[in-house]
């Protein structure tokens, strides 16, 4: 293998493994900086050189580094896999939020509550990214029954809502003192269109997962949106990370 094929390759490993950040990576101020929760800082020769170090010289290693550090990142984080979330199969219906009080709880400001709150924040984030990738299409033989379909609006399984939803959420969940009624409504709707994903999507699961691999979304009946495989996840986990913050930063009922 030639020179350059070999820098190709350690370099395209380390995007694959390896990312800045800013991508997703909860941070705190107030704790001086990023909170590593899937690994990290990392230094980009030290990872190429316990990966590659017995098949390319250091000097090749130095060099795929600096070409990786061209645009300034030094520290760097692993990339979440699947295995770093929780893919317990969710429950019939998720959480009710009436559950959690407007009130904040003793813990409210703790390092606890902050770090619950950065790793929401970042699941929303990636939920606003999964959110941009979904693009209706036609209705056709995709569309449900009409039934299904107002079912599904009634559920709240609207997509400009939900985008709206992680927009207000990212926002709140970004103060210093998030205000827990806010978060409370605007989680609500996440809630909801995971309610929806169960009574409708899980009928189509099978055909819809042949149509994920080239479309992210298609059009349910009056703008509804029928979730494909590849969105639940990032929805499942941003509103269970907001739910485990509410258990931390809210008083409950029980």
């Amino acid at each position: 293998m030639r020179k350059a094929q070999k820098l190709e390759l350690m370099i395209d490993w380390f995007g694959q493994n390896y990312e800045d950040p800013a991508e997703r990576t909860p941070y705190d101020s107030a704790e001086g900086g990023y909170l590593w929760i899937w690994g990290g800082p990392h230094d980009a020769r030290d990872v190429l050189y316990t990966k590659f170090g017995s098949l390319v010289s250091e000097g090749l290693i130095d060099e795929a580094a600096q070409e990786i550090e061209a645009e300034g990142t030094v520290d760097w984080a692993s990339k979440p896999t699947r295995e770093d979330y929780d893919e317990t199969a969710p429950p019939d219906e998720p959480i009710a939020l009436d559950v959690f009080l407007d009130e904040p709880s003793a813990e409210y400001g703790t390092l606890a509550e902050r770090s619950a709150r950065a790793e929401a924040r970042a699941a929303v984030e990636q939920l606003r990214a999964a959110l941009d990738q979904v693009r209706p299409i036609g209705i056709g033989h995709n569309r449900p029954p009409a039934s299904e379909s107002e079912a599904a609006e009634d559920e709240g399984a609207n997509l400009d809502e939900l985008r709206r939803a992680a927009a207000e959420l990212s926002a709140e969940l970004s103060k210093s003192k998030p205000t827990i009624a806010f978060v409370k409504r605007w989680v609500a709707p996440l809630r909801n269109a995971i309610i929806a994903t169960a009574t409708w999507g899980a009928k189509k699961l099978d055909k819809a997962m042949d149509a994920a691999m080239t479309t992210a979304g298609s059009i349910v009946g009056g703008g509804a949106v029928a979730w494909l495989a590849n969105l639940d996840p990032s929805l499942h986990h941003a509103f269970g990370a907001v739910v485990q913050w509410l258990e931390i930063a809210a008083k409950s009922i029980f």
